[in-house]
């Protein structure tokens, strides 16, 4: 073995944690490496490695005294990224533009007014209650109640969410037909 086949060998096992650092370079310095350079390389090989864990710190402007975690809430920039460290839609928007299922595993309709979202099994909240369709219509009873400060309550005037028929299952009528247009 020579010596780069020797260094890239150390470099492998110090990713893996094989190694500590101390042995990752007194074994580089023993290939004839200078101090600099073996500290230099102990540097590159620590950044590509990934980490787990850690604190991630994300700078966001827009912020009030007046936020809070109630999504109803929301009126600005920060709290709209703040739900979205904790909260999930029914659906999302996938990478190709394209509408997909979050919490809905699936969704259809046959008229276009009549939505059925087929829930994901297994999804808990912070507490450990499994999400049920009833949680499903709280959530668009929370923006849309009579005394609802939210910001999305007239986007949701043409909804009228259905008792739910089963756990899995959770059904949305719009009161009039909505159309949606997709990009060809």
């Amino acid at each position: 073995m020579n010596k780069t086949e020797f260094r890239v060998l150390q470099e492998l096992k110090y990713k893996s944690g094989q190694i500590d650092r101390r042995k990752f370079i007194t074994s580089v310095l023993a290939t004839g490496l200078t101090v600099p350079a073996a500290l230099s390389l102990a540097g590159r090989v620590e950044a590509a490695a990934p980490k787990k864990g850690g604190l991630f710190r994300m700078g966001i402007a827009h912020g009030s005294t007046t936020d809070t975690l109630d999504s109803a809430t929301s009126e600005n920039h920060f709290t709209l990224v703040n739900g979205y460290t904790y909260g999930n839609h029914l659906t999302e928007v996938g990478r190709d533009g394209q509408l997909i299922g979050e919490l809905a595993e699936s969704y259809e309709s046959a008229d276009g007014q009549t939505w059925v979202f087929n829930l994901r099994q297994g999804v808990e909240f912070h507490n450990g209650k499994t999400m049920t369709s009833e949680d499903v219509i709280a959530s668009y009873n929370h923006h849309m109640g009579e005394n609802s400060t939210s910001a999305a309550k007239g986007l949701l005037t043409a909804v009228n969410p259905s008792k739910p028929m089963e756990k899995t299952v959770s059904y949305l009528n719009w009161k009039a037909r909505m159309r949606i247009f997709r990009s060809s």
